[in-house]
């Protein structure tokens, strides 16, 4: 099972330039980065994770720390305590969260409670590499490394029966490999039957309730006023400053909803929309045609007045917002139509994210700096994932007896 969540949590009138200085120099930590003050590495259920600060008008300054894990949150935010812990007795990570109000965070026994209190679940999102651990992903990018470096090694192309022979010799003898590619089980990515019937019964409520909602807020939709301003030099500066410095990069974006009953229920309708076609259709790790999201998720935050959006995603952010502008504007403007400020939309399907100049000004604009991020497996992309994973599965067959070695063509 894997979870994304979010952990939303109020700062102290004035406190936010503390928690500024206390992250400052820690914007990238991957697992062969020495500088890692939380222990992300550590923490064997975590994909990814980030930290990042938006202020609201209404309510101040929040801290938002973003999950992408294996297993149930309640044990994954314990592992993360536990190795705040054995890191320095919880020092740093109380101090952080020192800055924040709200409740008691002055032992970690309390923080953890704390952060329970203040997470945030999807209202939709989607994942890339269904049911596969973090554990899995980077054992079968050892996997292809292996393959790789042994067909390399031979300087000539083997022939396939002595290459499969190789491989699966040097696969059984490299230490990253040795005694696990062939025993972890493959995750599968279907739905029992009865999980089927919930989601098609919830995508049937759902889209009802969509279609009436969509006509009662069609004059509204279509009155509501464009914010069409370029995003401000300074924040577009301070957010690029962080972008590319590995394969994958990071997004959080914070929007302001129109509140009236209407628009709101209309919001839910199209999030629950959005989230029952991904648990129906898009389980086989892209996303339709968009191959480059690992993990994407938007959660209501302060009172349903705010949505903020996380992603973490391969390649250029321009790329990834044209991927969307192109190929998926229809389930964009689910997610991000009634927000204040959107490009208009058609009874939240057309329009909004097919504008493509106007839309993607209106995504930086909402965007704030991520201050922390965490990626486990940094090389490796969601197509990386996909091929690795039929790799290992076709020389698992191989090493049973099958004399197939169609598997070279992923190679």
């Amino acid at each position: 099972m894997q979870n994304k969540f979010t952990v939303v949590t109020p700062v102290k009138p004035g406190q936010q330039a503390g928690i500024v200085s206390a992250l400052k120099g820690h914007d990238l930590i991957c697992p062969d980065t020495g500088d890692d003050p939380f222990g992300f590495a550590r923490i064997d259920t975590l994909h990814f994770a980030s930290l990042a600060l938006f202020d609201d008008p209404e309510d101040g300054w929040s801290l938002v720390f973003e999950h992408n894990i294996d297993g149930p949150i309640e044990a994954h935010l314990q592992q993360l305590i536990d190795t705040a812990q054995r890191r320095d007795d919880g020092a740093f990570l109380l101090s952080l969260y020192g800055h924040c109000t709200g409740g008691d965070v002055t032992s970690l026994a309390a923080l953890r409670d704390y952060m329970l209190q203040h997470v945030l679940h999807p209202a939709a999102g989607f994942i890339s590499a269904v049911n596969m651990t973090r554990d899995q992903i980077r054992l079968d990018a050892s996997v292809y490394k292996v393959v790789d470096r042994t067909l390399g090694a031979a300087g000539v192309a083997l022939p396939p029966d002595q290459a499969q022979t190789a491989v699966l010799k040097a696969l059984d003898d490299d230490p990253a490999t040795k005694d696990r590619w062939h025993q972890v089980p493959d995750p599968g990515t279907g739905l029992s039957l009865p999980a089927k019937i919930r989601a098609g019964l919830a995508l049937l409520l759902h889209g009802i309730g969509f279609l009436v909602l969509a006509l009662w807020n069609l004059i509204k939709e279509r009155a509501a006023t464009e914010d069409r301003a370029r995003p401000d030099p300074d924040l577009r500066r301070s957010l690029e400053i962080a972008e590319d410095f590995i394969p994958t990069n990071h997004m959080i974006s914070v929007v302001y909803l129109h509140t009236d009953p209407g628009r709101q229920l209309a919001k839910r309708m199209g999030l629950g929309l959005l989230r029952n076609l991904v648990t129906l259709v898009f389980r086989k790790s892209f996303l339709g045609e968009i191959n480059t999201i690992h993990f994407a998720h938007w959660s209501f935050a302060n009172d349903n007045r705010r949505l903020i959006f996380v992603s973490n995603y391969d390649g250029s952010w321009r790329s990834y917002l044209d991927d969307f502008t192109l190929k998926a504007s229809a389930g964009l403007n689910l997610a991000w139509a009634h927000s204040l400020g959107f490009p208009k939309t058609w009874f939240m399907l057309k329009g909004g994210a097919a504008k493509g100049p106007e839309f993607i000004d209106y995504a930086r604009r909402s965007m704030v700096p991520t201050l922390v991020w965490y990626s486990a497996y940094p090389s490796v992309s969601v197509t990386n994932i996909t091929r690795n994973r039929q790799l290992r599965a076709d020389l698992k067959l191989a090493r049973k007896g099958s004399r197939d070695t169609s598997w070279l063509e992923h190679v």
